[in-house]
C-alpha cells in the first residue's frame, strides 16, 4: 500500500494525505479521456483510495504493518533455510565420488 501512494513505511498522516491527493487526481475515472482505460483508472483509483483508508488509519496501519512484517519474517526464514541447505550440500560435495577421485590425483579439495 506504501508504494501505490509512493511513500515511506514512516510516512506521517500529512504525507499520506498529500500523497492520496495526488493519486486520486492522476487516476479518478473523471480524467480519463478514453472510455477504454476508465475501467482502468477506476480500478487504480479504488486501490489508491483503499491504500489511504488502511494507512490513514492508525489500528489498520498497525494491523497492516504486522501483516508486512511476518511476510518478510516467512521471506528470511526461507531464505535462511535454503542456505543451510545450500552448506550442507556443499559439506557433502567434499566427499563426493569426484571429490575423493580428485584428491586421489593429487588435488586438494577446497575449503
Amino acid at each position: 500500500m506504501y508504494e501505490l501512494l509512493s511513500v515511506e513505511k514512516t510516512a506521517g498522516p500529512e504525507e499520506i494525505k498529500a500523497a492520496y491527493r495526488v493519486q486520486a487526481r492522476r487516476w479518478h475515472p473523471d480524467v480519463c479521456r478514453t472510455a477504454v482505460d476508465k475501467a482502468f483508472f477506476a480500478e487504480r483509483f479504488m486501490r489508491a483510495r483503499e491504500a489511504y483508508e488502511v494507512l490513514s488509519d492508525p489500528s489498520r496501519r498497525r494491523d497492516y504493518d504486522v501483516s508486512l512484517l511476518r511476510a518478510d519474517g516467512w521471506a528470511i526464514a526461507v531464505g535462511a533455510e535454503a542456505a543451510a541447505e545450500r552448506r550442507r550440500r556443499c559439506a557433502g560435495e567434499k566427499e563426493s565420488w569426484g571429490s575423493r577421485m580428485r584428491r586421489a590425483d593429487g588435488w586438494k579439495a577446497s575449503d
